[in-house]
């Protein structure tokens, strides 16, 4: 019977629905990321699994996987089907608890109706790794506590000081002496007797003398004396130019590293990867520590991102891949599944 059930196990991974002939189906729903508004908990996106009593018809898909995966006949794969269908029957009859590995658990309710209790197994790869955790609520002030703290915590700043600009005061310095010279000397002199005052009326007619207009003296221009070593000195400071360059010490180039080649079997579509790199000597390198470590570690080839992916384990089923998934982490414990 545990045939059966390893077998509907590893099909919901791949499919969304498996059909057991002449007992039921078990359909898997695609269910969002959830967070509970009182318990404050985080669930990522899974697949819920429900049972179907009506989806009885044979589609073929659990038979052809038994004769895969048990390298037997069509005959013998739907006899094994059989022998678990009455098997299940008979012990829900008897009011039994029908556990199937890792999918869920079938009784019979008041009713006589078959009912199903899922698993918590999440059957959605791309959430494989993630667990749900809680978080606790933020814990906010109202607005009233936040504008108090906000004032509590302002400091009062003195008022800055003008300066004094010292410039003006000079300023003032010099030109307070000057100015009081320039009315005490007239008024104390004779500097204003012998202006004519009836020039300053514009209406009276003044005569004009015809006088020699004197030359302004021409202003002899000297050319500063520059001492002989002087003039030597700022020719060789201008002609004088620096066309150093640094150097630049060469850098050795890594050794290539020689790693073990690993054959993938084809069949393997679970593996552990380790790592995924866009160059392909990145790669190369990674799988060369890894397998100084005593890993055993290959490159598998390109994803659909075009990333050479190196693994460290690769394996028929999930459920080998899970089992082995734990025992890995404990020296990588950053590595992944991925399913080819």
């Amino acid at each position: 019977m545990q045939k059966v059930d390893k077998h509907i196990n590893d099909l919901l991974f791949e499919h969304d629905c498996v059909i057991v002939p002449e007992f039921g189906g078990f359909v898997a729903n695609y269910a969002s990321a959830k967070i509970h508004p009182v318990q404050h908990t985080f669930i990522p996106p899974s697949k819920n699994i429900v049972f179907n009593k009506n989806l009885k018809i044979n589609d073929g898909l659990l038979a052809n996987h038994i004769v895969i995966a048990e390298n037997t006949n069509y005959v013998e794969a739907i006899k094994y089907i059989s022998n678990f269908v009455e098997y299940t029957n008979e012990q829900l009859k008897k009011g039994a608890k029908v556990k199937i590995d890792e999918v869920g658990t079938l009784f019979l309710d008041v009713e006589r109706n078959v009912n199903f209790q899922p698993s918590s197994t999440n059957y959605l790869l791309q959430s494989f790794g993630l667990p749900a955790f809680q978080s606790p609520a933020i814990k906010r002030d109202n607005i009233s506590k936040r504008i108090e703290k906000e004032f509590k915590d302002r400091v009062a700043v003195a008022p800055a000081k003008k300066k004094v600009n010292g410039k003006r005061i000079v300023t003032l310095a010099i030109a307070t002496p000057l100015v009081f010279a320039l009315l005490w000397i007239p008024l104390k002199t004779d500097l204003l007797k012998n202006i004519n005052y009836s020039s300053l009326n514009p209406f009276a007619s003044k005569e004009i003398k015809n006088e020699p207009v004197k030359e302004k003296p021409k202003q002899i221009v000297v050319a500063p004396i520059i001492k002989k070593d002087t003039a030597v000195a700022i020719a060789n400071q201008d002609s004088t130019t620096t066309n150093e360059q640094p150097t630049v010490a060469p850098v050795k180039a890594d050794s290539t590293a020689v790693i073990k080649t690993t054959a993938v079997n084809l069949d393997l579509r679970f593996h552990i990867v380790a790592g995924c790199f866009a160059i392909e000597n990145n790669a190369v390198k990674f799988v060369a520590s890894l397998q100084q470590q005593n890993i055993d570690a290959a490159i598998l080839g390109k994803n659909d991102k075009q990333l050479f992916v190196v693994s460290v384990g690769n394996y028929a089923t999930y459920k080998e891949t899970n089992k082995e998934i734990a025992n890995i982490r404990k020296q990588l414990p950053n590595v992944w599944l991925y399913k080819n």
